[in-house]
């Protein structure tokens, strides 16, 4: 049995024909008995996946060439579906932009069969010009996660993306330092907006995380992330989901905004409606409120930050001021991987071997004596 692509080898043009006339673009060939002179068989597809299933069943029933076709008729475009439906449980925001990102991709390559893919083309591709480096790299990255899936399914031999790097070079992103950081928040004119404000820079959540936090979530001194605030009942990612030890500078202000309320009630409720978190803009309009205070009579006044750089501060400051090492801190960021926040903040890191092997003379030295 064997199913193949009507449509292989065919200009965009002629698949966009195709298309419009709805013809089927799959065909599985079969015999009806054992020999040669068994009668031939052959059923047409439109949909790539009723003709997989097909030949999926082949594969249960050992077929001999099921592997081999399987294999030749894998396009990018199924290998991309495969990969969005394994993520169904991301934010919607998250899910909305590696739709937008798979779908560019899948413009460029989502008819193609996988082994014919050329690593040379698809780094011409990524390296086109009239796209912005970052949606260049998102959309590479997508790719290859969906060629890895397809790698670890065994349905896919090699992948054509190995090596292709979309570089974005440095770009430093605004912070402070820990002592700005503190002015602004012991400058903020209520403990509603310190409590907030505090979370953000000093424990590195993002602001939909913040508004969304409930007093339920604060136990024994541990806050628990589980709401990324964007229309949904989780976290941005699975890694986002994570559990925080509070600093003992931000535990006061939090008990003081939370005192005796229910555990369902929302930590930051809005003053205006009954029962619903801050709304979006109020953490940028308490930032302004803060900054401003703080730099009344300041020779040097505190360059105002976004809400996103309390975020941005708290790497900095854990990296570059506390000497934290970077796991630590992606797993506090609720980063998905530790390789963004290496990516993002590696340059802020203790830099050189010499603290290192200090602390291993220092370990070495206590264990001989």
């Amino acid at each position: 049995m064997s199913v193949n692509d009507l449509w292989k080898g065919l200009s965009k043009a002629e698949i966009a024909e195709k298309r419009a006339k709805n013809a089927p673009r799959w065909v599985r060939r079969w015999r009806e008995g054992a020999g040669r002179d068994a009668k031939q068989a052959k059923q047409f597809y439109k949909e790539a996946q009723k003709a997989q299933a097909d030949l999926d069943d082949a594969t249960h029933k050992l077929q001999p060439r099921a592997t081999r076709i399987r294999r030749d008729s894998i396009t990018v475009a199924t290998l991309l579906d495969r990969h969005l439906a394994a993520k169904a449980d991301r934010a919607p925001a998250t899910l909305a932009a590696d739709a937008y990102h798979a779908s560019v991709v899948r413009m460029q390559f989502g008819e193609r069969v996988v082994t014919t893919l050329e690593p040379t083309e698809i780094e011409i591709w990524s390296q086109r010009s009239g796209s912005a480096k970052e949606p260049r790299k998102k959309q590479l990255e997508i790719l290859r996660a969906a060629i890895k899936r397809g790698i670890r399914d065994k349905l896919v031999d090699s992948d054509p993306t190995d090596g292709i790097v979309v570089s974005l070079g440095h770009h430093e992103v605004e912070h402070w330092s820990s002592a700005e950081l503190m002015a602004v928040l012991t400058a903020a004119p209520s403990d509603f907006d310190r409590a907030l404000l505090g979370v953000l820079g000093l424990m590195g959540l993002r602001s939909g995380e913040a508004r969304s936090l409930l007093v339920g979530d604060l136990v024994a001194g541990q806050l628990t992330v589980k709401n990324a605030g964007s229309g949904t009942d989780t976290t941005k990612t699975r890694a986002s989901r994570r559990t925080l030890p509070v600093p003992e500078t931000v535990r006061p202000w939090l008990a003081a905004v939370i005192g005796d309320r229910p555990k369902s009630a929302e930590i930051f409720a809005s003053p205006r409606r009954a029962g619903r978190a801050v709304a979006k803009t109020y953490p940028s309009q308490a930032l302004t409120r803060a900054v401003a205070q703080a730099n009344v009579g300041r020779a040097e006044p505190i360059k105002r930050i976004t809400v996103h750089g309390l975020r941005h501060t708290f790497a900095a400051i854990t990296l570059s001021e506390a000497g934290g090492d970077i796991l630590s801190v992606s797993r506090a960021m609720g980063h998905a991987k530790p390789s963004i926040t290496l990516d993002k903040y590696g340059h802020l890191a203790p830099a050189g071997l010499a603290p290192l092997m200090a602390k291993l003379d220092a370990l070495v030295g206590a264990s001989a004596s």
